[in-house]
């Protein structure tokens, strides 16, 4: 991994903090809201419901893996999925019912219907695709941004790719996975998908949100940058073995990445490949406010 491909993946994650400080203050506008623009996690909660949407989606990479990759962000906030939207701009209505029949295999794949959505056919416009999926918790909500000095950062799932077919098995796994974890007796600190920005990208996010730093023990992924559509969840030692037990079970892969580490750093084995004076530029560029207790 060189310079390049590590300051790609940071800049991925701070290159909407100027839309997010634009819209900063509607949280405050809404009722018994937790998570929000404010927060700018995987999901947005109000009350027990949990909310995400994706996209657009070009149509191609949509069709395959949309649905599945917002149900990822609901799950990892601590939530089972409910139902899912969609709304796609295609160039015939020939083109739509070929979309709706992969996303039909997502959804019942999955077990989340899809109850509605728009379908619209503009001139000029490159076809694409967005989602829309709400899930209720089913555990405490789970923020990106709780990692604790001397957690573990644990990977869990196969990376997303392969055929509509293999992408749910996949997708189910480590759904199933997680949500099986969520009932156990152990202390899960943050979540996050590793998605935009990659498994760095994203890793950086979570610690830059949690004010601390870590130390790399293993490399998940040869590319940084890559969408790979795993969870990284951060929680302590002692609970380790439950973890990979647990992924055991379901067939799921489960990798130890890394430690958290109480220094403003990012170092993968003895090599600091970011400094702390780059992580607390990160945190400056990164607007961050801990979620609110809704009103009761």
């Amino acid at each position: 991994m060189d310079d390049h491909e590590l300051k790609r993946a940071i800049d991925h994650i701070i290159e909407t903090s100027p839309i997010r400080k634009t819209f900063w203050h509607m949280d405050e506008k809404v009722d018994n809201l937790s998570y929000g623009i404010q927060q700018g996690d995987d999901g947005c909660i109000v009350g027990d419901l949990v909310y995400n949407m994706e996209g657009p989606y070009p149509i191609k990479t949509g069709r395959k893996t949309g649905l599945l990759h917002s149900i990822t962000d609901i799950v990892g906030m601590g939530a089972k999925p409910l139902y899912a939207f969609n709304a796609m701009q295609v160039e015939s209505v020939a083109q739509a019912v070929e979309v709706a029949e992969d996303l039909k295999k997502q959804s019942n794949g999955i077990g989340v219907p899809i109850i509605g959505g728009n379908t619209q056919m503009e001139n000029g416009l490159a076809p694409c695709i967005s989602f829309v999926v709400v899930g209720k918790l089913v555990t405490e909500a789970k923020s990106d941004a709780g990692c604790r000095v001397g957690d573990k950062i644990m990977m869990l799932g196969h990376v997303m790719d392969g055929t509509v077919g293999e992408r749910v098995f996949r997708a189910k796994v480590k759904y199933e996975t997680l949500l099986d974890l969520y009932t156990k007796d152990i202390s899960i600190h943050a979540v996050k998908d590793a998605s935009r920005g990659g498994w760095f990208g994203n890793l950086a996010e979570m610690l830059a949100k949690s004010k601390r730093g870590i130390k790399i023990g293993a490399i998940p992924y040869p590319s940084p940058t890559r969408y790979m559509g795993t969870y990284m969840i951060s929680v302590p030692k002692k609970d380790v073995d439950t973890v990979v037990e647990t992924a055991a079970a379901h067939n799921c892969p489960c990798i130890e990445v890394g430690q958290v580490m109480q220094g403003l750093y990012m170092k993968i084995g003895g090599k600091t490949v970011i400094s702390e004076a780059r992580m607390k530029k990160l945190i400056r560029g990164l607007p961050y406010k801990k979620p609110r207790k809704p009103k009761k």
